[in-house]
């Protein structure tokens, strides 16, 4: 997975899953389990899937999201763990609140203390927004794309963006 998303963004595929599970894949979203490789390539040499000696992994992949059928075998037979953005979350007005005691921590000298970890979750939100999760904040606003995370996350915590050097948007 290359843009790695909050476990509470993820979800576990059902052999149903086989459209959102290739579309996850193309977005780089698409999140494996790996269990023993070696059992892992007995089964796929006694169903018949490719075993190659080095890129085992990519292979196994590639052939699992091929047809439906393959992913439905490998979902249910095989213990690898497949998982995709899951298509909502909410986000309890408790979390808010963790969110914005973050924000509002200070220093016996006034100085924000949490920003640091109040930014990382909020990038985690970015993040899971990005990946087409449907993101409530409870009984505020729904938030589908980054425009949308942005105006909810400024208007909320809006001295972050200039009192803090590595801001919500920024990943590196």
């Amino acid at each position: 997975m290359t843009q790695h998303l909050p476990a509470w963004a993820l979800q576990a595929a059902t052999s149903d899953d086989h459209d959102v599970a290739q579309e996850a894949h193309r977005q780089g979203r698409l999140d494996i389990r790996w269990p023993n490789a070696s059992a892992l390539r007995i089964w796929a040499k006694q169903h018949g899937w490719p075993t190659p000696l080095v890129g085992f992994e990519q292979a196994f992949t590639a052939h699992m999201l091929a047809a439906k059928e393959h992913f439905a075998l490998a979902i249910q037979n095989s213990s690898i763990e497949v998982y995709v953005p899951r298509r909502s979350y909410t986000i309890t007005s408790a979390q808010l609140c963790e969110l914005d005691a973050r924000y509002e921590q200070r220093s016996s000298s006034g100085r924000p203390t949490d920003w640091g970890v109040l930014v990382e979750e909020l990038r985690e939100i970015r993040r899971a927004v990005e990946a087409g999760v449907a993101v409530t904040v409870e009984g505020e606003e729904l938030l589908l794309s980054w425009q949308d995370f942005y105006q909810w996350a400024h208007g909320r915590y809006h001295m972050l963006e200039d009192g803090y050097d590595k801001w919500i948007g920024d990943d590196s």
